[in-house]
């Protein structure tokens, strides 16, 4: 190798380690600052994550203090009014929000010392940490330390001043606080927890097995402050796992909440990109490497092919003796034409030379000028002859030449002189006219074609030829796709595929029109269906091709299907879709049925906008458990479907589904907690096709609502009561159009002297046989089907018929009182149908009278003291069913427009011996009175029951003492003539 080989080489090998240095030195920069970015932005999330939990605690804490402030409130009212009966009717008041609020395992009356002034436990150190720092949202409530009852249960003790001297102790569930922490989104080894002040955990997200422990590290008790602290890369100590922590210490309440990302899932892209940057190094070391071992070898191949060069300088004397390449020469003067023996014979020349002037005057005429340029240009050493033209020979004829030359010095230094080689190319010029021309009709038809049209090589697949369109639509240029095979425009992992289809093209066999993927140049890929034909292209077989670009039309059917498949509100499928996925796949699936209400009632509140936006809240958190479980379809407009198709997992997602379902729906300024029920099914233990699966999880749904489940799993005694149901409310539909149902009346009494005040009007459905089919039985069945509405309408205009009759028979002052439903109440235009009663039957005012429950009036207050004014105006007095089991509010009550309360049943029996029934009739009896209004009192069935009731004040009464319902012909026969009534 020579010296001036090396040089280079040397040159080559100092750039390369200095680019291997400086390469090294970015990639690790870049590495670094990755890894500090994602880290950041992990600490950045936990800290959003605290800070929401801090938020949603604060929620349930508010609601907690409100509860028990309320209670609190009513106690004060019933030592202002009753004390000596204040404590019963507390507990009574107590077991009420016990069952509302499930968060509240128990809540006792203690002293200033904690001992128990009503049932329950009290707490002896009550007044070691009512104090100052335990203070929640700086309101009245207190937080202490957990305390662990009977069975292994733990629950947090909180104290509520009642007023001096006296406490509400309330010992709260722990389910509270593991709410905050079971929803939050912290990948799969994250970890949110709860403790407070005591070192004592409350809540932990991944293990609540270790509720009631000491706080470990790094989850130490820190100071409390306004925002949420940083913790950085901590190790848990629990699982020796590193994570990214957060702390928030509220100013406002003595808890402290615990955010933890995995450090292992915020740096997992981080590795790959590690490992990424260390290929692309060890890649470019290896090229490196490659790249100097060829230039080596190159350099001793140069050495190689000068050796030859100089052999081959004799050989190419024989080669032009044998190919017949003449020689020509100009010298002296430069005006006479030498040439050698060769070219005299192989041109018919005469004699060995010639004046260029009689060389010109053999020469074409239209090849004159040229041949005398070039010439002349090479005589003044200005370029090398390079010349084709036509020459005159002796018979007439032209021949083609192709001339070649340069200066040369002549031997031993002599004057240079032109000198260079002639060919006759004649029959390949003839041969080239003919290509050209057959090229030029080719090109015609084949490059101005608007479709992408190539041809290629059947046996190495190269490109042989392609037209414009195909160069417009790949993006390649001409010699870049004469360079490539068809396997650069097609995906690798379709190669095989393509050698196959080459292959039976190549054999004769028809071929499918199939769309396949093609590669543009930039790398983006389209849809392409290839028409094929062959054909011998210079010799070679090769195939000619047309590409169809079907991109568009594609993506319209595509679009079409999955418009078909999907909703467009929330880009779920819908449930035929998920039914035929179902069908097509495994079996062993579950499936949820999931039944949100409320969210028609966010649309119908805050508008439609609300409503989409916490219709996709609810999407996308049920979109995140059908990506760890299965597949999950939306049935508008409150229902979603989830198939968990593994069995395995199936107790794990069901349990993550009731608590996504669990947690409030944030919307851009409020939370909105949605009332869920789960009906749950499987296959192939309930059905063999989707179809059946899903349509039995949603009858166990709807099971669950009415039995006040979140979860029931499907039954056959579920379906066969559902086919019955569905058969019942066919014959209801039939009964009501043909008016058998009937109005029995039970009398109402003033209870001072016995005499009828009203009727009740209660709805009977006869039998063929006699018998009646009790109102429980079909009363909730028509509530659900709606059939309730019609029912009611028609209780309505017979209640005012019945009132016809009696006016008739001289009992018109006894109003006709009718039960309505909440379906009725708020879904149909009720004052509407009660003044159009009473109208058709000239009524006097107040002869209907309307009664309604007060949980049915909590369903929508707003629209309920709405309705009860318009009614309140036609005349129509209101009268409030089983007052006492509801969840209706004093304050609440003295702002509706009631006629009378009538006392629930159960707080009348055995009344006059039961002390606490006759505590709390006496408590309703002051309270009705007290607001102005009359007291009914149901269900009076004996003596004893009716004498105490008439001492204590009750204005009237009713129950089997005083009469059994009956049909109106037979309740006129009992009350006799007008003036003999008792």
């Amino acid at each position: 190798m020579s010296r001036g080989a090396v040089h280079p080489l040397r040159v080559i090998a100092i750039a390369g380690t200095a680019v291997a240095v400086l390469l090294a030195v970015g990639l690790v920069m870049m590495l670094w600052n990755d890894r500090s970015t994602r880290i950041e932005g992990a600490q950045r999330q936990s800290m959003a994550l605290a800070s929401g939990s801090e938020r949603l605690m604060r929620a349930q804490l508010v609601t907690l203090e409100r509860a028990l402030r309320g209670t609190a409130n009513d106690g004060r009212e019933f030592y202002r009014q009753v004390p000596d009966k204040a404590v019963q009717l507390l507990e009574a008041n107590i077991q009420g929000v016990l069952a509302r609020n499930r968060d509240l395992a128990s809540i006792t009356l203690v002293d200033g010392q904690g001992m128990a002034l009503s049932q329950g436990q009290g707490d002896p150190t009550l007044h070691s940490w009512t104090i100052a720092q335990n203070r929640l949202l700086s309101g009245e409530l207190y937080i202490g330390a957990l305390e662990e009852l009977p069975g292994g249960h733990w629950v947090v003790r909180t104290a509520l001043p009642m007023q001096n001297g006296q406490w509400l102790l309330a010992r709260v569930r722990l389910g509270t606080f593991q709410q905050v922490v079971s929803g939050l989104d912290l990948g799969r080894d994250g970890v949110a927890s709860i403790g407070n002040r005591y070192g004592q955990l409350l809540a932990h997200s991944r293990d609540p097995g270790l509720v009631g422990r000491t706080l470990p590290s790094p989850m130490i008790i820190l100071p409390q402050s306004a925002s949420v602290v940083p913790r950085g890369v901590v190790h848990s100590p629990s699982d020796g796992q590193k994570r990214i922590a957060a702390v928030s210490v509220p100013l406002d309440y003595p808890l402290t909440l615990y955010t933890a990302l995995s450090y292992r899932e915020v740096m997992a892209r981080w590795y790959v990109f590690l490992y990424a940057a260390t290929g692309l190094y060890l890649l470019y070391l290896i090229g490196f490497g490659f790249l100097m071992g060829r230039l080596r070898r190159s350099a001793s191949h140069e050495q190689q092919l000068n050796e030859e060069l100089q052999a081959g300088a004799a050989e190419l004397a024989l080669a032009h003796e044998v190919g017949k390449v003449g020689t020509w020469s100009i010298r002296g003067d430069g005006r006479t034409l030498h040439w050698s023996a060769l070219t005299q014979q192989m041109l018919g020349l005469e004699g060995r030379s010639s004046t260029l002037q009689a060389l010109y005057a053999r020469v074409h005429g239209e090849d004159v000028a040229v041949l005398r340029e070039v010439l002349d240009a090479a005589g003044e050493g200005q370029g090398a002859v390079n010349a084709t033209f036509r020459l005159l020979l002796a018979d007439g004829s032209f021949r083609w030449l192709s001339a070649r030359g340069d200066q040369v010095r002549g031997p031993n230094g002599g004057a240079a002189h032109l000198a260079g080689a002639v060919v006759d190319i004649s029959e390949r010029v003839h041969v080239e006219a003919r290509a050209q021309e057959a090229e030029r009709q080719f090109r015609l038809v084949f490059d101005r074609n608007p479709a992408p049209f190539w041809i290629f090589d059947m046996v190495n697949l190269r490109f042989l030829e392609v037209n414009q369109a195909a160069i417009d639509q790949y993006g390649y240029s001409r010699e870049e796709f004469l360079g490539m095979s068809i396997l650069d425009i097609r995906p690798p992992e379709e190669w095989d595929e393509l050698r196959q289809t080459i292959r039976s093209i190549n054999s004769g066999a028809p071929q499918q029109l199939i769309a396949r993927a093609h590669l543009r140049k930039d790398g983006s890929s389209f849809m392409v269906v290839a028409h094929s034909a062959l054909l011998d292209f210079a010799g070679r077989k090769a195939c000619l091709v047309l590409a169809e670009d079907v991109s568009q039309r594609l993506r319209f059917e595509n679009e079409l299907a999955y418009r078909a498949s999907h909703h467009s509100s929330t880009g779920l499928l819908t449930v035929r879709a998920l039914g035929e996925r179902l069908d097509g796949g495994a079996r062993g699936y579950t499936i949820a049925h999931v039944q949100l209400r409320g969210l028609q009632m966010i649309t119908d509140t805050l508008g439609r906008e609300a409503g989409e936006d916490a219709l996709r809240a609810v999407s996308v958190r049920l979109g995140g458990l059908a990506a760890r479980y299965g597949l999950l379809a939306h049935q508008p407009a409150e229902d979603f479907v989830l198939a968990i198709l593994d069995p395995a997992a199936a107790p794990l997602a069901l349990d993550a589904l009731q608590a996504a379902v669990a947690e409030p729906v944030r919307g851009r300024d409020t939370f909105h907690q949605l009332e869920a029920r789960i009906g749950v099914a499987s296959c192939p233990r309930d059905g063999e096709l989707a179809e059946q699966v899903i349509g039995r999880a949603a009858q166990a749904a709807h099971a669950a609502r009415e039995g006040g489940l979140a979860l029931a799993r499907f039954s056959q005694a579920m379906a066969t009561r559902y086919t019955e149901r569905l058969q019942l409310a066919g014959r209801i539909h039939v009964a009501i159009d043909r008016d058998e149902f009937e109005l029995h009346f039970q009398p109402i009494r003033h209870a001072a002297d016995g005499s009828p005040v009203a009727l009740e009007a209660l709805l009977r459905w006869p039998q063929p046989d006699g018998s009646y089919i009790p109102p429980g039985d079909f009363i909730q069945l028509c509530e659900d089907t709606g059939l309730i509405i019609a029912l009611g309408r028609w209780v309505t205009r017979a209640a005012a018929r019945a009132q016809r009759q009696l006016a008739d028979a001289g009992w018109g002052e006894l109003s006709v009182a009718v039960n309505v439903s909440a379906v009725q109440f708020f879904n149909t235009d009720l004052a509407g149908e009660f003044t159009h009663a009473v109208e058709e039957y000239g009524l006097r005012r107040g002869a209907l009278q309307l009664e309604l429950t007060e949980s049915s009036l909590m369903r929508n207050p707003t629209q309920a003291l709405q309705t009860m004014q318009r009614l309140h105006e036609k005349g129509i007095h209101i009268s409030l069913d089983d007052f006492g089991t509801g969840f209706s509010s004093m304050s609440y009550l003295q702002h509706l427009p009631l006629d009378a309360l009538k006392i629930d049943r159960s707080f009348v029996s055995d009344v006059e011996t039961n002390p606490r029934n006759a505590a709390i009739c006496r408590a309703l009896l002051s309270l009705g009175h007290s607001m102005g209004l009359s007291v009914i009192a149901e269900g009076v069935e004996t003596e004893g029951q009716y004498r105490w009731l008439a001492a204590h004040g009750c204005d009237q009464v009713q129950g089997y003492l005083l009469g059994r319902p009956m049909a109106l012909e037979a309740l006129l026969a009992a009350l006799g003539e007008p003036g003999d009534a008792a």
